[in-house]
């Protein structure tokens, strides 16, 4: 069985499943475009949940500031793949994406008060509101959340994502991403670039759960096998090849 076949198999009506990305590679975007596709392919509804910030207009099958900002600015939520899933996502009909994170304020731009309410509130409580008000004009939706681990860990005392979401959905999932090594864009003290990634489990793809919450707050893995960095718009793939992306 296929790892996009597992993921499939894993959503159905009124059932929420996060996966634990890890952001600025390839795979995990590709991943959610591909399940996204196959389960939308019979008609079925679907909300795609993306750590993105809700000012970006993700509906409209497009990005907007949050991509366009500055190479030295940019970590791995704003890669190339991640912007061609926003637009991919854009052309199945029963697919709703969903942008769940709090707004992106450009440096040295004044903040709207709207905007500055949401920014003083803690960041999963945002997106968590965000993704319950979209189940609830779509009840009936299967629901795919693709998000950082930190935040899809099931963990109520530190008010997680995924610990938010987790007594309103008892039969949600969540899955944290690991690979078999390889590359990431990432935002690093040292600046942007692409950084060198420690395998975190098997390089062969698969998907493997248990229905009760283990020790670490999740449900079980998703493998991906090795990983590739996915830059910015600006960097293109011969300089990541060269590392003058970093």
């Amino acid at each position: 069985m296929s790892v996009i076949t597992g993921v499939v198999d894993l959503l159905g009506p009124g059932r929420v499943v996060l996966i634990g990305d890890v952001p600025g590679t390839r795979q995990f975007p590709l991943l959610v475009a591909s399940a996204a596709r196959r389960y939308s392919a019979s008609g079925r509804d679907l909300i795609v949940g993306l750590e993105l910030p809700m000012t970006e207009p993700v509906r409209e099958g497009r990005t907007g500031s949050f991509f366009e900002r500055s190479t030295a600015l940019s970590d791995g939520r704003s890669s190339r793949e991640m912007e061609a899933l926003v637009v991919h996502l854009s052309t199945m009909d029963t697919v709703r994406p969903v942008a769940l994170d709090g707004p992106w304020v450009a440096p040295g731009s004044p903040i709207p008060l709207d905007d500055l309410a949401l920014l003083e509130q803690p960041r999963d409580a945002v997106m968590a509101g965000r993704l319950m008000a979209e189940i609830d004009l779509r009840p009936d939706a299967a629901v795919l959340v693709l998000i950082g681990p930190e935040h899809a860990r099931i963990d109520r005392s530190e008010q997680t994502f995924g610990g938010l979401l987790h007594p309103w959905f008892p039969t949600m999932l969540s899955l944290v991403g690991v690979h078999g090594g390889g590359t990431a864009w990432a935002l690093t003290p040292e600046g942007p670039g692409v950084v060198d990634l420690a395998a975190t489990g098997t390089s062969e793809p698969a998907v493997e759960w248990a229905r009760e919450v283990g020790a670490d707050g999740f449900h079980g893995i998703l493998g991906v096998g090795r990983v590739d960095a996915s830059p910015p718009r600006g960097i293109n793939d011969r300089d990541v090849t060269a590392g003058l992306g970093t």
